[in-house]
């Protein structure tokens, strides 16, 4: 029986991946990393410290950030950046998301958002858009040892709502989001509004493009 749902942040309940996008490209440039379409790809869904990790093993900074500890890095020059999605004035909720949220709220679910996103990104957003009406609060990536696709995001918000893996829906736009939630052992639902065929979302157990009533029906099947 489903007694909860778990919703990824970026991409899926707001629609932030353009912002993101165009924040990255400005600090890819700034810090003289050139990355593949493949890295993109690979990065979606997993945790700053991950991606970074992974930049930074893989390309040479410029030299004069070359001394720094990746935690280090990612303080003085990453953090900042993403601080200023979170103000963009063009951000907005997914159509029709908060009336999923109203509706679970209604009928008794527990939500809670597991994003591997920024604390203080996530929080500005809650505090934004209003999400303490609905949620229970939020995991974010620095409070897991694993990052997705590893299940601890998904494992540590079930606890957090006091119920079990299985009884969860979780709602993902990622390929890293939906294996790991499949290790969980939640029902997972993949979010394709921008039909990105660099996500492979073919293991989620429902696939949509909109959060509307008919696809809520299907959800609760």
């Amino acid at each position: 029986m489903i007694k909860a749902v778990i919703f990824d942040m970026d991409g899926t309940i707001i629609d932030s991946e353009p912002i993101y996008e165009k924040i990255n490209e400005e600090i890819y440039e700034k810090y003289g990393f050139n990355l593949s379409q493949e890295d993109y790809d690979r990065h979606m869904g997993a945790n700053l410290k991950d991606i970074w990790t992974d930049i930074l093993d893989r390309y040479q900074v410029k030299e004069e950030y070359s001394h720094y500890k990746i935690e280090d890095f990612m303080e003085d020059h990453i953090h900042s950046s993403y601080v200023g999605l979170a103000e963009a004035e063009d951000l907005e909720l997914m159509p029709g998301v908060e009336g999923w949220f109203q509706f679970f709220k209604d009928h008794g679910y527990k939500m809670i958002i597991a994003s591997s996103s920024y604390e203080p990104v996530i929080e500005h957003i809650f505090q934004r858009f209003g999400l303490e009406k609905y949620m229970e609060g939020y995991v974010d990536g620095n409070a897991i040892e694993n990052g997705k696709p590893a299940p601890d995001i998904f494992l540590e918000a079930a606890e957090r709502l006091g119920v079990e893996p299985e009884e969860c829906i979780v709602i993902e736009d990622s390929e890293n989001g939906v294996k790991g939630a499949h290790r969980a052992g939640a029902k997972v639902i993949g979010f394709n509004r921008a039909k990105d065929e660099s996500q492979d979302l073919s293991s989620a157990d429902l696939i949509i493009e909109e959060f509307n009533q008919d696809n809520l029906n299907k959800v609760l099947k």
